[in-house]
């Protein structure tokens, strides 16, 4: 009787090593246009989402992380004022910018954060040409090698 338990112990304990082996798909955040046109359209509204909340979420640290009326403190409340759009666009319409905005080629390698950031502001009424100088902002930044 000791070996059948010993024995099913030894079978749940392997069964359990080869489903912990099981391939499991490797989750990585778009960088880029490129990378968010390879998503369905479930990942993207996923994705927006999340960067959007995230985007808050880093303004509400900064607030917390430094003292009450310190530059860092001014700077969030400035930037929330100034993206104020970011809890109240949805998802949909956020993805729905975000196509647009990666429709135009010239936009392709802009990073997904600088896209949703550039988003915000046109949402929340930028003028244009505010606007226009964050996106060539971009597009020179992402053309740009990386240093390692």
């Amino acid at each position: 009787m000791k070996r059948i338990i010993v024995g099913i112990a030894l079978l749940l304990f392997a069964m359990a090593a080869l489903a912990a082996d099981a391939a499991t798909p490797a989750i990585a955040p778009p960088n880029n246009g490129e990378d968010w046109t390879k998503l369905s359209s479930t990942e993207k509204l996923f994705w927006s989402i999340g960067y959007s909340q995230g985007y808050i979420d880093a303004l509400n640290k900064i607030d917390i992380a430094s003292a009450p009326n310190s530059p860092c403190a001014n700077l969030a409340a400035r930037t929330e004022r100034q993206t104020s759009t970011s809890g109240k666009v949805s998802g949909f319409e956020l993805v729905s910018g975000l196509e647009k905005f990666y429709a135009d080629p010239a936009n392709t390698l802009v990073p997904v954060g600088s896209a949703i950031r550039i988003y915000l502001l046109q949402a929340s009424g930028k003028d244009q040409a505010t606007i226009q100088e964050l996106i060539e902002t971009a597009r020179e930044a992402a053309r740009r090698p990386t240093q390692k």
